[in-house]
């Protein structure tokens, strides 16, 4: 499994707009031999400069370049996608932690 990890500059007060755009394209890798699932994230900051970071897995490299093709290339050539740079790149687990225990972790926060 490797994740694709797609960093997105999207200027204040076009949320809206970036997301119309993003669900088309979402819904088209969905359909793509090799999507197993995304994690869209957003910044807590309004100044940060990249405001949204989306974060997918796929089952291997090869199926997630091959679902990068013309049909995704001539979605995100659209208009609509002009005023959002994205900076993406693939990933893979070389680490990996867990908390032994909920109530480990939440043992002396005041509730």
């Amino acid at each position: 499994m490797i994740t694709l990890i797609n960093c997105f500059e999207v200027p204040a007060g076009r949320e809206e707009n970036f997301f119309a755009a993003f669900e088309k394209v979402n819904a088209y890798m969905r359909g793509k031999k090799g999507y197993v699932g995304h994690k869209m994230h957003r910044s807590l900051v309004p100044e940060a400069r990249y405001r949204f970071v989306n974060l997918v897995q796929w089952a291997s490299r090869e199926e997630c370049e091959a679902a990068h093709d013309e049909g995704f290339r001539r979605l995100i050539s659209q208009p609509a996608w002009g005023d959002f740079r994205s900076t993406p790149a693939l990933y893979e687990v070389v680490h990996e932690g867990r908390a032994e225990k909920w109530e480990t972790l939440m043992q002396g926060i005041p509730r």
